[in-house]
């Protein structure tokens, strides 16, 4: 997310894993966490319980921009979005097979941070983590 071209990482990464090897990246979820996203709250039913959303602005056609990183980063950095046939994609045509996939989100009544943080969206995941092995 962070690599303008991510291509020759995919086709150099085969050669230097030992036998048996497999390499395991994580990401922002594309689907759920990128510059085209924008975390709400709303109020149920009058007094109701707080809903959490993500409001989904693009996804198939999301230009790299910049946004902040870590908490107390002192300059926003570039992400690079791809949707997940785009990331996965890239990864088969260099040669890899997707073995392991995880999406994981905090646990229900994780303690927010702030209103619009991710510990508030339980049900939806904000990262992705994929594990590919070369093809044989």
């Amino acid at each position: 997310m962070d690599m303008a071209d991510i291509e020759p990482l995919l086709a150099t990464l085969p050669r230097l894993l030992k036998a048996g090897g497999r390499f395991v990246f994580t990401i922002q979820h594309p689907c759920f966490n990128a510059n085209a996203i924008r975390m709400t709250v709303e109020e149920g039913e009058p007094g109701g319980e707080l809903i959490y959303a993500i409001k989904l602005l693009d996804y198939l056609n999301v230009p790299p921009g910049t946004g902040a990183g870590m908490p107390g980063e002192p300059n926003p950095h570039y992400y690079f979005h791809r949707p997940l046939a785009e990331l996965l994609g890239i990864c088969f045509r260099a040669g890899w097979v997707m073995d392991g996939i995880e999406e994981p989100a905090f646990p229900a009544g994780a303690a927010p941070v702030g209103a619009l943080s991710w510990r508030a969206f339980s049900g939806i995941p904000p990262v992705l983590a994929v594990r590919l092995r070369p093809r044989s």
